[in-house]
């Protein structure tokens, strides 16, 4: 078992709760930034869990890195921006950004871990 599968999957399971809360709370100030980090650091997880499959990863590591950034960041933004506006159900919808967030930070910090002290890198 690929060490980035249960990340993949607490991550999968908390961006699919937050993009249904936005649609059945309907705001009409929708936090789209947020979602499509939680949506994108999904699908960096699911290119890491299959690493074998796609050989060409490698060559695209600090792309991926800085996209993974890029998404870890927006997720922060909409944080901020969920905590400070309080609209129906922001509570609820913090939640999930901020198990998207933890998770994604974890997992981040999982893939330095095994970069730095695996022998074959990543």
């Amino acid at each position: 078992m690929n060490s980035f599968l249960p990340f993949l999957i607490v991550l999968f399971v908390a961006a699919s709760a937050w993009t249904i809360l936005e649609f059945t709370l309907g705001q009409g100030k929708r936090h789209w930034m947020g979602l499509l980090g939680a949506w994108s650091a999904t699908v960096i997880l699911a290119a890491l869990w299959q690493s074998e499959a796609l050989p060409w990863i490698v060559h695209l590591i600090q792309g991926v890195l800085l996209l993974w950034l890029g998404s870890i960041l927006s997720l922060i933004v909409d944080v901020v921006l969920t905590w400070t506006t309080k609209e129906p159900g922001w509570r609820r919808i913090l939640c999930c950004a901020l198990l998207c967030l933890f998770i994604d930070i974890a997992a981040l910090l999982n893939f330095f871990w095994i970069a730095t002290v695996s022998p074959g890198g990543v």
